[in-house]
């Protein structure tokens, strides 16, 4: 059974290296994988934070017929969407990827009594206000 934070925290963290590398297109499929994982797992604030993210890049994202991404998420045409992204990176991918690189693909062991969605949310920044 896929664990959602894990995937979330996996996913926010390749979109952290494609930021750094001015990939916006492919940050914003791990965004938004990051953001479907987030949902499932119970963390809506790192899905919308994630869909904030990609609709900042790409106002005509998909996203952006949704009020949020919970109700994105649950809308047939975007679970196809998703479908599609989950073969571009699946969870595994990711954690491979990650690895190659030398990043653990999970919370750091000094995260003390942070939950994999806070964590994410410190990866992905505070919204501009």
């Amino acid at each position: 059974m896929l664990d959602h934070g894990a995937a979330m925290v996996a996913f926010v963290k390749l979109a952290g290296i494609a930021q750094t590398k001015h990939q916006l297109p492919q940050r914003d499929k791990f965004l938004v994988l990051a953001g479907a994982a987030a949902c499932r797992g119970g963390w809506r604030d790192v899905g919308e934070r994630c869909r904030s993210l990609v609709l900042a890049n790409n106002p005509g994202h998909l996203l952006k017929r949704h009020a949020t991404f919970s109700d994105a998420a649950a809308d047939p045409d975007f679970q196809v969407f998703l479908q599609r992204l989950a073969r571009f990176c699946s969870y595994e991918r990711a954690e491979h990827y990650l690895t190659q690189l030398q990043i653990s693909p999970g919370l750091p062991t000094s995260s003390g009594s942070l939950s994999q969605g806070d964590y994410a949310l410190l990866l992905l920044g505070r919204p501009e206000t």
